[in-house]
């Protein structure tokens, strides 16, 4: 365990000092840095280490190199290294890309910043995999939000309500987004948008009755292109709704068991199990495309009960599964419980990456998220021919986003590297008390 006890900054003759006091693992460690011109250098107790950062190129290459150099002073005083090193951002491949433009070798340039080998090399590979995408300030995703769910999973940490006792507010807030599609569409026609993929997410947009559904998507007036929905619980996935689905032309869903062990299920909140998954499965393949979610670390599994789902997943053969690592995240459940955590998320994660990959699969999008267990990723796998082109350019943030919904993150993305947000209200009534105001400014925002 790693706490900042106190930290303090200082001058000398070589620059500004800043120090920080750490207790980590009951030893008190007292860390002091310089990032001066003159002689750059980190102290560890007392113990004095030289760094080399003559590349100042740019700022943010310069600080990723202070981060480097400074995980690398600690891995040696501590013994103690971690797969992706120092890198903390959310989509190591990034700087996959931007060590590939400079014509650097992918896997040599990740371990400058103390990248595992074989992390390196994953990415290396998930980039092989998105060629054919490209970044373009003109093309658009369209996603809509459906804040709502059967039950609450006890590490979700998105905006969602119960379906149970929202009736009425279920039919208000549908209406309100219809709206703002409406809105939408023609605003993104007027400024020349080229709406690339759909996708709806929650939440469960199938938690929605069979009425709601129906009048959502006749709302969405794009045909021929990727159309998603999460109909991620299969509790909510019914033979109508699979009619309404197919009928408005949606051309994949994600069916998400999590877990193929009913104990787990049981235990994380789930009102489903792996029978139902099953079930629900074998309706839906051959009318779509299918994605499935699993998760590495849930409740107290072992290496064998995800070694089990694993297996499971494989003989349903969906055309896409996404390994998650499990991460306590702010909101949710597991974040203030004293929750049992699986040992060897590692080798589920490594496992789960040596099956798929002998199986047919390949990695094509990765990203990272804050208190991930063992510091790990969350890895996208797809058959061949089968990627979603949504996971990869909203993931690279190669296009913008319009979302529609209370929670959902509008995104711009410029010819130059710039991004820029817009956050809709993610309180459902707020949503709806403050929706002509809103829409007004994320129009603004658009134009």
């Amino acid at each position: 365990m790693l706490k900042l006890i106190s930290d303090y900054s200082t001058e000398s003759e070589l620059g500004e000092v800043a120090g920080l006091f750490f207790d980590i693992d009951k030893e008190e460690i007292n860390i002091e840095c310089c990032f001066g011109e003159r002689l750059p250098y980190i102290t560890v107790n007392g113990n004095f280490y030289p760094l080399d950062l003559s590349d100042r190129a740019s700022d943010n290459k310069f600080s990723r190199r202070c981060k480097a150099e400074l995980y690398r002073v600690l891995s040696a005083y501590t013994g103690k290294t971690f797969p992706w090193g120092a890198l903390t951002g959310v989509r190591p491949t990034k700087l996959g890309y931007e060590i590939l433009s400079n014509g650097e070798d992918i896997v040599r340039g990740l371990k400058a910043y103390g990248v595992s080998t074989k992390k390196a090399e994953v990415i290396k590979r998930v980039i092989e995999n998105q060629k054919g995408f490209f970044p373009s300030s003109k093309k658009i995703n369209f996603y809509i939000h459906i804040p709502f769910c059967t039950s609450r999973c006890n590490y979700c940490s998105f905006v969602s309500l119960p379906v149970g006792g929202n009736e009425k507010l279920m039919v208000d807030y549908v209406d309100h987004l219809i709206r703002e599609i409406e809105s939408g569409v023609e605003l993104l026609n007027k400024e020349n948008y080229e709406v690339d993929s759909i996708y709806i997410g929650g939440g469960t947009p199938t938690a929605l009755t069979d009425e709601l559904l129906d009048k959502l998507l006749n709302a969405i007036p794009y045909d021929d292109l990727e159309y998603t929905i999460e109909a991620g619980r299969p509790d909510t996935i019914t033979a109508e709704k699979i009619d309404i689905m197919s009928r408005h032309n949606v051309t994949r869903i994600s069916i998400n068991p999590q877990t193929f062990s009913d104990k787990t299920l049981k235990a994380i909140g789930r009102a489903h199990t792996a029978s139902d998954i099953i079930k629900v499965y074998e309706l839906s393949k051959g009318k779509f495309k299918i994605n499935m979610d699993l998760i590495a670390g849930l409740a107290d599994e072992t290496i064998s009960d995800f070694e089990y789902t694993l297996h499971r997943a494989l003989e349903l053969r969906p055309e896409n599964l996404t390994v998650h690592t499990l991460a306590r995240k702010n909101g949710s459940m597991i974040k203030f419980q004293n929750a049992v955590f699986s040992s060897g998320v590692a080798e589920m994660v490594d496992m789960a990456y040596e099956r798929l990959t002998h199986e047919g699969y390949e990695p094509y999008y990765l990203y990272r998220q804050k208190n991930m267990l063992e510091n790990l990723e969350n890895i996208g796998y797809t058959l061949p021919g089968s990627i979603c082109a949504n996971n990869v350019t909203t993931m690279e943030e190669f296009y913008s986003v319009f979302a529609c919904g209370a929670g959902a993150i509008s995104k711009r993305i410029y010819e130059e590297n710039k991004i820029e947000r817009h956050a809709n209200v993610r309180d459902v009534k707020l949503y709806i008390d403050q929706f002509e105001e809103r829409l007004s400014k994320k129009n603004e925002f658009f134009m």
